[in-house]
C-alpha cells in the first residue's frame, strides 16, 4: 500500500504553491495534503444528482469519494421547486430508508393530478398514488430544490464525504490509469474514476466532445417560481390556455407554498435577445415580471387560482429549455462517465429530469459494486480497474436508450400540451383522450413509462453475461 501511495503521489505532482492557495469554505473541507491518498472516485458537481451519486457510491462501494462544486456554498431559500417521483425516490430509499423519510418530510405530497383549462374548468382528475402502485413510500411529492439539496448535503456530511467548494473545473486529462483534474484556482488532483454531474452546461462534456455536442433551444421559455400561498385544490394542476397560447403547472411544495410554471413558445431570435436575463430574477424584476404576466392573464380569462400565486411570488426564475444536438451516443469515455443533465439535458413536461439523473446514479453504483470492488486486507475497499470498462459499457447500454426514450416521450407530451393551447379542435380531441386514459388506466400511460422503471432490475438483467468480482479478488 505504501509503495502504491508513493507512486500515486508522484503522478499527482502537487506543488507547494497550490497547497498554500487551498482555503476551505466554511461548509466544506478542501485541504488536499500530500500525505493523503487520492480519491478512488471524484464527482464534479454537487447538485441533487451529484449528492445522490456520492451517497449511492458510499453505500454500495465503500471507497474514497470526493465531490467538487463550483459554488461558494449552498444557501437556503434559493431557486424554485421540483417534483420527486417513484423511480427517483426508489433510488433514495435504497441508499437509506431514513434518508427517504427526511426527503419526504421536507416536501409535500401531491395526492391528485389535475388536467384543467385556464378558466378553471376540470378536464380530468387522477389519484397520484396510482403511479406508486402499492408502495405508498414512493408517492409523488413537490419540494423546494434547496430543501432537497440541504437534506442530501447533510447526509453526505454525516457519511464523511468531502465536498470541496469554489472548485470550477478548468481542464482534465486521462493519463494511464488516472484522470488528472485542474481547477481555475490553480489547484489540481487525480482519481481513478471521474463522474460528471455538472449540469446541462457541463464543462466535462465539452472537454470530452471537443465542443461538438451543443445545447439547442427547444422553442419554449418558462417563467417559474414559488409563491407563499397554499394551493386551493390539493395536487398537481396542469392548465392549458387557447387565449394565452400557453400551458402551465402548479403544485404544492409545502403546506403553505406552491410552485408555478408558465410555458410560452418564443421564437429563437427573440429568445437569443433575452438569454442574458435567463436565470434567477432579482426580487424587483421577479415581481415586475409576475405582475405583468398576471395582468395579461386576467384579460385572457384565467381563473383567479392561477393568478394569486403570481401576486404572492417569493422567488422567480426565467429560463429557456435546451437539449443536446446531436444527443450523445455514449455517456462514457475512458475512465470518465457523465450522469444526469450533463449526459441528457431534459425537458420538464413529465417531471423526469432529476429522476433520470437519480436512475443514472443508482445504476452506476450497483454496476460498480457488482463488478469493480475488491476488499483489502485492512478491510477497506478498492476499485478493480480491469473490470471498470465492462461496468461503464453496461452503464451506457442501460442508460443511453432509457434516457433518450423518456426525453422523446417528454418532448412529445410538451408539444401536445402546446398544441392544445393553439388549436381548439386538437384540444377537444386531446381532452377526450385524457379523459379516456384516466378512466381506463387511472392516469396517463405516458407517465408510467417514467415512474415504473426499477433501475435494480435493469442492472441485474445486464449482469449474467459477466462474472462479478469476489470480495477477496
Amino acid at each position: 500500500m505504501k509503495k502504491h501511495l508513493k507512486k500515486l503521489q508522484k503522478k499527482l505532482s502537487f506543488s507547494s504553491r497550490n497547497q498554500k492557495e487551498r482555503t476551505p469554505s466554511p461548509k466544506s473541507v478542501t485541504v488536499l495534503e500530500d500525505v493523503e491518498e487520492p480519491s478512488e472516485i471524484i464527482i464534479v458537481g454537487a447538485g441533487i444528482v451529484g449528492l445522490v451519486m456520492a451517497l449511492a457510491l458510499h453505500k454500495h462501494l465503500g471507497v474514497k469519494i470526493d465531490l467538487y462544486e463550483q459554488a461558494q456554498a449552498f444557501h437556503d431559500d434559493v431557486g424554485a421547486g421540483m417534483g420527486m417521483y417513484p423511480n427517483g425516490l426508489r433510488v433514495i430509499r435504497d441508499i437509506d430508508p431514513e434518508l427517504l423519510k427526511a426527503v419526504k418530510a421536507a416536501g409535500h405530497p401531491y395526492v391528485y393530478r389535475r388536467w384543467e383549462r385556464h378558466d378553471g374548468t376540470e378536464v380530468a382528475v387522477a389519484e397520484e398514488r396510482v403511479l406508486a402502485g402499492d408502495d405508498d413510500d414512493l408517492a409523488s411529492i413537490g419540494i423546494r430544490r434547496w430543501r432537497l439539496q440541504k437534506v442530501l448535503f447533510e447526509a453526505v456530511e454525516k457519511a464523511g464525504i468531502k465536498v470541496h467548494f469554489r472548485k470550477r473545473l478548468e481542464s482534465m486529462k486521462q493519463i494511464d490509469d488516472h484522470v488528472n483534474l485542474k481547477f481555475e484556482d490553480g489547484t489540481d488532483t487525480s482519481c481513478k474514476l471521474l463522474l460528471a454531474s455538472d449540469g446541462s452546461n457541463s464543462r466535462v462534456r465539452k472537454i470530452l466532445t471537443n465542443d461538438t455536442c451543443n445545447l439547442k433551444y427547444t422553442g419554449t421559455q418558462c417563467l417559474m417560481g414559488t409563491s407563499t400561498l397554499a394551493r386551493e385544490e390539493r395536487g398537481l394542476c396542469l392548465p392549458s390556455s387557447p387565449t394565452s397560447k400557453c400551458h402551465g403547472a402548479f403544485y404544492p411544495v409545502s403546506e403553505t407554498e406552491q410552485c408555478f410554471q408558465f410555458h410560452f413558445p418564443v421564437p429563437e431570435e427573440e429568445a437569443k435577445s433575452s438569454q442574458g436575463s435567463w436565470g434567477a430574477l432579482t426580487e424587483h424584476v421577479g415581481h415586475a415580471e409576475c405582475k405583468l404576466l398576471a395582468e395579461r392573464l386576467v384579460k385572457d380569462g384565467w381563473d383567479k387560482k392561477y393568478l394569486e400565486p403570481l401576486y404572492h411570488m417569493d422567488r422567480a426564475i426565467k429560463i429557456g429549455f435546451s437539449t443536446l444536438d446531436p444527443p450523445l451516443e455514449t455517456f462514457v469515455q475512458g475512465q470518465v462517465a457523465l450522469v444526469g443533465d450533463a449526459a441528457h439535458p431534459p425537458v420538464p413536461y413529465l417531471g423526469q429530469g432529476a429522476q433520470q439523473g437519480l436512475e443514472d446514479a443508482g445504476t452506476l453504483a450497483l454496476l460498480l459494486k457488482h463488478l469493480c470492488v475488491s476488499k483489502n486486507a485492512d478491510g477497506s475497499h478498492s476499485l478493480i480497474m480491469s473490470q471498470l470498462h465492462s461496468a461503464l459499457k453496461l452503464y451506457d447500454e442501460i442508460r443511453v436508450p432509457r434516457t433518450q426514450d423518456i426525453l422523446d416521450k417528454g418532448t412529445r407530451w410538451g408539444k401536445h400540451q402546446q398544441k392544445r393551447a393553439e388549436c381548439e379542435k386538437f384540444n377537444k380531441t386531446k381532452e377526450n383522450m385524457i379523459q379516456r386514459d384516466v378512466f381506463f388506466h387511472e392516469t396517463m400511460p405516458v407517465l408510467k413509462a417514467g415512474v415504473e422503471h426499477d433501475y435494480k432490475e435493469a442492472v441485474m438483467k445486464s449482469l449474467p453475461a459477466l462474472s462479478p468480482v469476489t470480495e477477496e479478488a
